[in-house]
């Protein structure tokens, strides 16, 4: 009786570190695949040809912002 807790403790352990790996894992490579992205979309803003869209709240038509500087 000991004997079959123990293997099922165990069981339910390293399932537990399984899908906890598993899950850093995934969580790591979408981290990573989002500060790719950041990155490359401050580049583009820096080169200044980037330009904002702003939908009209009336016609649904995206529009260029309004600079307000």
């Amino acid at each position: 009786m000991l004997l079959r807790i123990a293997v099922f403790v165990l069981l339910v352990v390293l399932v537990y570190y399984g899908i906890r790996s598993i899950r850093d894992n995934i969580n790591r490579h979408f981290k990573d695949i989002d500060e790719q992205k950041k990155a490359r979309d401050q580049s583009d803003r820096a080169r200044g040809n980037i330009v904002d869209l702003e939908r009209d709240k009336k016609t649904g038509v995206y529009k260029p912002k309004d600079k307000k500087d």
